[in-house]
């Protein structure tokens, strides 16, 4: 076959190939319109409420008393409820260092396999987390939050407040939840409002965690 005919070729292929396109997107569009006209509505793309990071202290001490067992079922739950009202949830575990185990999705199924895998050892680097949580929620478009999980005080109480205040600038809001072993004022100063931080017994903290996610609103 000489040059002329592969490139004739190529030609038509790439003429087939534009024109295929064009056509399926027509076709799409003209099924968008029959849509709007049945349902009296435009259709438009989904679009999710928020983001909502949930960040849990896997330091040793959770490893007492079932705490992690009772953080993990929580965050579950959690995750089903956040899911529901239409929001992407993300997971970010700290101890002696922080790390993002899933970027925000709406795969409960996979949120599942993971936090399942996570155990506690460490110390509570709470400062990296929260550092974390807020330069991934920073780009984010409608509620940005971030719900903390713990049973103690930070590593660094200092720390820790400081990257709390600078989320509050940047428009993130904070929900703290601990066990019966956290510390009630820490709890509250680090809480958007004080009515957003709950110390709870540490048989409670399941439902606890849950309860959280309740407390968004619909989509």
């Amino acid at each position: 076959m000489n040059r002329n005919n592969i490139d004739d070729k190529k030609k038509s292929v790439s003429h087939l190939t534009k024109t295929g396109i064009t056509t399926l997107k027509s076709r799409i569009a003209e099924l968008d319109k029959k849509l709007e006209i049945v349902s009296s509505k435009k259709i438009e793309p989904y679009k999710f409420s928020g983001v909502v990071y949930l960040v849990i202290d896997c330091s040793t001490s959770m490893a007492e008393d079932d705490k992690m067992n009772q953080a993990k079922k929580g965050a579950s739950g959690f995750a089903d409820e956040v899911i529901r009202k239409g929001y992407s949830v993300g997971l970010i575990k700290f101890a002696s260092h922080a790390e993002q185990l899933l970027e925000p999705q709406n795969k409960l199924i996979e949120f599942n396999e993971i936090i399942e895998r996570i155990t506690a050892n460490g110390s509570t680097n709470m400062t990296d987390a929260i550092r974390m949580a807020t330069n991934e929620l920073k780009g984010s478009i409608g509620t940005k939050l971030m719900c903390i999980v713990t049973d103690g005080m930070p590593d660094d109480k200092t720390s820790a407040l400081e990257a709390i205040n600078e989320a509050k600038t940047k428009g993130v809001g904070i929900m703290a939840i601990g066990t019966d072993d956290a510390d009630k004022e820490f709890l509250e100063r680090i809480a958007t409002q004080k009515e957003l931080s709950f110390k709870v017994s540490r048989e409670k903290f399941e439902k606890s965690i849950i309860s959280m996610a309740k407390m968004l609103p619909e989509k």
